[in-house]
């Protein structure tokens, strides 16, 4: 869109540098000797001022010379004076109301209302001007369309505004010039945020951390000397856990192109080295604004590589279990567009993307938007609605894991330049939150009988498809993990440690009632004859011995243990609550134990490793004196063999 004004400054302007005596629109002849005067100047690019005086004096002598009006109003707009620009631009429309030679000026105007006033009906009647007079002009023409249904777009947006009231952040935040790219872990406890000293691009830019005490922010701190340095560090990116971080540093001796992507992890509280995320995901030129997903496993990012559909296009690369990234792929034409899209991030529920673009229906020049993906492709984007979107750039949002809480950026404009920017903060508007809701889990990984804190594999399995939709690391010195829960499935959690058995638990987020965050510390039991552990995700129809098919998550867990571990033998153990009799109970219970028994041997599993055994209703964990005690005594267990 700013690219755009320039070329129609230049199209005006430039026009009229060729006009003979005959053709100018005054017969004032003092005021066509200042005009020629000052466009003389203007040719020899010198003294712009003085081209400035000249033309203003022309225009006193004779308020209605258009082209002095035109020549004047381009050099303002040259060097960013909108406000003397746009005076000058409209008296001349207002000279040449209906005049087809009068097109670009008429889109001009109405460019200022759109992008510097947000005068929404006043760019309508500007751009629908440009139309009405048939300009030859035909990408004039495409573009006065364009701008024209967002205007008729503005107008509605500002009918049906979002309840949006956001909060300048205490100062104890914006300290600095440049406050931009705000992230918070799933828990809220931590913020990190890219800050600049100055107005100026080469100024230092490096990546600052504060956290929550007692409720308030504290002073931020440089996150790490790992990562800040010489050069600038920013648009960065964290998971939920605050253990994986992707940020963007550019010009650095193994960088692949103009600004790179690189990754670092924490362990305790120091961040590693930062590696370059390498040729599968950088490339060339220009790759920035990342975005990881909540376990760290997907990045989102921004390029202006080759292969898009436009200047800067939003791709997207994954992590195998091997630690690689996969090369980046476009996230195709649901997202990305002709125009410009930019600062994508991916909200912690793994379906709904933020983003901005200067493409889609919007507001300004950037607007943001967000889409939901349903397995296949991308929802038609939305805006999020005026006044989250205004005539003012807007291009980076951030949502919390509990859709309660929004941060974003605002710059300050004047003049068509950036100034400052600040970090706010706001309650997020119903109208914008995610159609899949989320929570989190965290805790610390315990040896049982050691109380020492361990680094663990946590997985969130969707039990209907068995893909996993998360996998993180409990840290190796503290032991703490988080991972998010989405509504809609049934999960199974899984803990897992070479050397110890692996601890399972089951979440039913079909139809939550409580959603609230979950404490949830695991001990890990070492790999010991007599040792046992509960299966939680082994599922059986009431009364009956028949595997359900989302049990298919565990079994194949339990093989590859036992691959894993090929000297172990295991006893299943089937176990009841004390509805009905004994006798049928121990049945039951042995007929559940032998089904898992042969689904195992079934798999490759030597039989020779394998016992299983019905224990009814004989060993109960709990008393059986309410339904959810009996539920927790109707399980199979799995033992570990002398």
């Amino acid at each position: 869109m700013k690219n755009l004004f320039t070329l129609t400054c230049l199209f005006v302007f430039l026009a009229l540098t060729t006009l003979s005596y005959s053709q100018y629109s005054t017969t004032n002849k003092k005021a066509i000797k200042l005009y020629e005067e000052a466009e003389a100047i203007i040719k020899s690019r010198t003294n712009y001022d003085r081209a400035i005086a000249l033309l203003e004096e022309a225009v006193a002598k004779d308020p209605n010379f258009v082209e002095a009006r035109l020549k004047v109003a381009g050099v303002y707009k040259l060097f960013g004076d909108s406000k003397m620009a746009k005076m000058h631009f409209e008296k001349a429309c207002e000279i040449k109301p209906n005049s087809k030679e009068m097109a670009a000026a008429y889109y001009t105007v109405g460019e200022f209302y759109f992008n510097e006033e947000g005068d929404y009906e006043k760019a309508q009647k500007q751009l629908e001007r440009v139309l009405a007079v048939s300009p030859t002009d035909k990408r004039l023409v495409e573009n006065a369309s364009t701008l024209l249904e967002k205007s008729k777009f503005g107008i509605e947006a500002k009918k049906n505004p979002v309840n949006f009231k956001p909060v300048q952040m205490s100062p104890v935040i914006n300290k600095y010039y440049i406050h931009a790219y705000p992230v918070v872990t799933a828990d809220q406890e931590i913020l990190i945020f890219t800050k600049r000293d100055g107005p100026n691009a080469d100024q230092d830019e490096d990546i600052m951390i504060s956290k929550k005490v007692n409720g308030q922010w504290t002073d931020p701190v440089s996150l790490s000397k790992n990562i800040n340095s010489e050069f600038n560090e920013g648009a960065c990116t964290m998971s939920a856990d605050g253990k994986v971080l992707v940020f963007t540093s550019c010009n650095r001796k193994d960088g692949l192109g103009a600004c790179d992507l690189y990754v670092s992890y924490r362990e305790g509280n120091e961040w590693s080295v930062p590696e370059n995320l390498g040729p599968n995901v950088n490339s060339n030129v220009w790759d920035s604004e990342p975005a990881l997903s909540a376990d760290g496993r997907i990045l989102y990012f921004t390029s202006e590589r080759k292969g898009g559909y436009g200047k800067e296009d939003i791709w997207v690369t994954e992590k195998n279990e091997k630690g690689e990234w996969a090369p980046a792929r476009n996230l195709g034409k649901d997202i990305n567009t002709p125009g410009r899209e930019v600062s994508p991030f991916i909200h912690a529920n793994g379906t709904t993307l933020y983003f901005s673009s200067t493409f889609h229906p919007g507001l300004g020049g950037f607007d943001a938007f967000y889409s939901n993906f349903d397995g296949l492709s991308w929802s038609v984007p939305k805006n999020l609605g005026y006044p989250i979107n205004t005539h003012i750039d807007n291009v980076t949002v951030y949502i919390t894991v509990d859709n309660k809480k929004g941060y974003y950026s605002v710059y300050e404009k004047k003049d068509m330049r950036i100034s400052k920017a600040y970090l706010f903060e706001f309650e997020v508007p119903k109208e914008i939150v995610t159609e899949t809701h989320s929570t989190f889990a965290k805790g610390t990984i315990y040896d049982a009988e050691t109380k020492k804190k361990l680094g663990a594999k946590i997985e969130l399995i969707d039990l209907k498809t068995n893909k996993v939709i998360q996998s993180v690391s409990s840290d190796s010195k503290n032991g703490d993990y988080l991972i998010v829960l989405s509504e809609g499935k049934e999960y199974a959690l899984y803990v897992q440690k070479e050397g110890y058995l692996f601890k399972s638990s089951f979440f039913d987020y079909k139809n939550p009632k409580d959603f609230n965050p979950l404490s949830l510390d695991v001990y890990l039991d070492p790999i010991k004859p007599g040792k046992a552990v509960v299966l939680n995700n082994i599922f059986f129809a009431s009364n009956s011995f028949s595997l359900e098919e989302k049990s298919k998550t565990e079994l194949d867990k339990i093989v590859l243990f036992l691959q894993a571990n090929p000297n172990v033998k295991m006893e299943f153990g089937g176990h009841t609550d004390d509805v009905g009799s004994d006798k049928d109970n121990m049945d039951l219970s042995m007929k559940r134990a032998k089904a898992v028994f042969d689904y195992i041997v079934s798999k490759g599993i030597p039989a020779t490793r394998l016992k299983f055994q019905g224990y009814g209703e004989t060993k109960p964990m709990l008393a059986n004196t309410s339904e959810e005690n009996r539920q927790k005594n109707r399980r199979i267990e799995f033992k570990v063999l002398n």
